[in-house]
């Protein structure tokens, strides 16, 4: 079988294209062929699929502060969004040249955008997508505004959204994702083109439908990683890890607060980079905390193999993420908030520790509790190998 990946991104930037890249690998083991469509990127992975297929790959933009971009700029980034006929072009311009069993879409908004999946439909190309957040319910596609859920924009409301200014807390952002979602669910073009949406979790099956989302199928299809790669071990070097972004939402803030109330004083290791690392170092003063920055993945993998347990406390609707996957094929128990697809992956006295969001009492206790008795953690450990396996 022919399945085209389709992604703005094509390197391991994220979740999603983490998602993706491992995908292709897996297909290409059970002897599919596997082609990408996606966008110029200096950090584009070279691979034969790239030189095969990146002539047909979009010219490359940012959005990180769209306040400095200039007005053209600006401009150019309002077609992108709402309808990139460079991308039109150039799938129009690959379908003439072949034509896939199936179209694998994966995040496709700002950068490619929904303009090419009426080209794909047209062509009678069946149509599968992967959803790696909220973008069909939100412009603002984590829910969040201020580090907080918000789902102000329900029922269609996407005003709010732009009222709130809850796109980079910018008006001009925000107006552009208001107009954004208003036209693409006028337009209905992911409801009417897409054959089935991929849900890694049930929790973003369960929010498409109760917002009233009209898809002609939702199917749930957990994330996965190949454990075969990665030998567990069930020794520690007796701290806690969280690996991710520093972020508010990320809950990294929550974590150094229960060390204040966790007299045994566990050293808790950080490894990640991001906006809020620098007040969340100033936090962690007089703390056993050692703050390591952006790991490669070999560097990663040697703090999970030294961990007792992985933090995961966020504050947002987490889907289906990779890093309670990786602690659980490295041995190691999770502790995590009770939110988002979460609970589907961190069974309590299973597989991890589970406490309500934003609760610094309870996760004190579970640190107290890991502190008290750690051969607790090999055990559960073990258990979440095997579960991820």
């Amino acid at each position: 079988m022919h399945i085209l990946q389709v992604n703005k991104f094509y390197y391991r930037r994220r979740g999603a294209e983490t998602y993706m890249l491992d995908l292709i690998d897996l297909l290409q083991a059970h002897q599919h062929e596997t082609g990408v469509f996606s966008m110029h990127h200096p950090e584009n992975i070279q691979s034969d699929i790239y030189y095969k297929y990146s002539k047909y790959f979009i010219s490359n933009i940012e959005f990180k502060n769209i306040n400095a971009l200039s007005f053209s700029e600006k401009l150019q980034s309002v077609e992108r969004v709402l309808w990139n006929r460079e991308a039109q072009k150039n799938m129009t311009a690959l379908l003439e040249h072949e034509t896939p069993d199936i179209a694998h879409i994966h995040n496709i908004y700002h950068q490619i955008s929904p303009s090419i999946l009426p080209v794909l439909k047209n062509r009678g190309v069946p149509i599968i997508h992967t959803l790696h957040d909220y973008k069909l319910l939100s412009a603002n596609y984590k829910l969040l505004v201020n580090g907080k859920i918000n789902e102000q924009s329900r029922g269609g409301k996407y005003y709010r959204e732009f009222f709130g200014k809850t796109m980079k807390d910018s008006w001009s952002a925000s107006l552009l994702g208001m107009v954004e979602m208003y036209l693409h669910k006028w337009m209905q073009v992911y409801e009417k083109n897409v054959d089935c949406f991929i849900s890694p979790s049930v929790f973003l099956k369960d929010k498409m439908e109760e917002w009233g989302i009209n898809a002609k199928r939702i199917e749930v299809l957990p994330n996965f990683i190949d454990t075969s790669v990665i030998q567990p071990s069930y020794k520690n070097k007796g701290y806690l890890l969280y690996a991710g972004g520093l972020y508010e939402e990320k809950g990294v803030d929550l974590l150094l607060d229960s060390l204040d109330k966790n007299g045994y004083a566990l050293p808790l290791h950080i490894a990640g980079a991001g906006p809020e690392a620098e007040a969340l170092q100033a936090k962690a003063k007089g703390k056993n905390v050692t703050f390591l920055g952006h790991l490669s993945k070999d560097q990663l993998a040697k703090e999970l193999a030294g961990a007792l347990a992985v933090v995961v406390p966020s504050r947002w609707y987490e889907n289906y993420p990779y890093s309670v996957l990786e602690a659980f094929a490295h041995g190691r128990p999770v502790i995590a908030s009770n939110i988002g697809g979460l609970p589907e992956m961190v069974q309590p006295g299973k597989t991890g520790w589970l406490f309500t969001m934003d609760s610094v009492d309870e996760l004190s206790e579970i640190i107290r509790t890991i502190a008290s008795t750690p051969q607790i953690c090999k055990e559960l450990g073990q258990q979440a190998r095997k579960w991820v396996e």
